[in-house]
């Protein structure tokens, strides 16, 4: 008896002290999981405010991360998010002529995030896509509350 309690003592001790290991896979999943069923809507790219435009564009995640998105075209593809980085294999994409000059540049800017990766930032509703110094704001808009 005398030995059990200093043992369960000590034993207590070392699990408290045990540390908190932080897998980046945990946090992909965690970020994935926030994105699957929500639909965001462009507000700013590199820092700037985006003017009222004829289409939203969008960005939304379904099942199994399938992304679908809209600027000028519509591209779609299953998404993967690695080190807080979402790239979409096999990206589909319309190809239609864009009238408006933004549309037509964010449009390809989309296009290469999207293909080639992006780092994925979630915080107070809005999702930020940054590759180099392309940056694209997103604020959520889900279509039922």
């Amino acid at each position: 008896m005398k030995r059990l309690i200093p043992l369960t003592l000590l034993g207590l001790l070392l699990a408290a002290c045990q540390t908190h290991q932080v897998d980046a896979k945990n946090d992909d999943k965690a970020i994935q999981d926030a994105l699957v069923h929500h639909r965001y809507v462009l507000i700013e790219v590199d820092g700037k405010p985006i003017k009222a435009k004829q289409t939203v564009p969008y960005i939304a995640f379904g099942e199994k991360m399938f992304v679908s998105a809209s600027m000028c075209n519509d591209f779609n593809g299953l998404g993967n998010v690695n080190n807080a980085k979402i790239t979409v294999k096999n990206l589909n994409k319309t190809e239609l002529e864009c009238v408006d000059e933004d549309l037509s540049r964010w449009d390809s800017m989309l296009k290469r995030m999207l293909a080639e990766g992006a780092t994925i930032n979630l915080k107070n509703n809005q999702l930020v896509l940054i590759q180099g110094h392309y940056k694209l704001v997103y604020s959520l808009r889900d279509y039922v509350n």
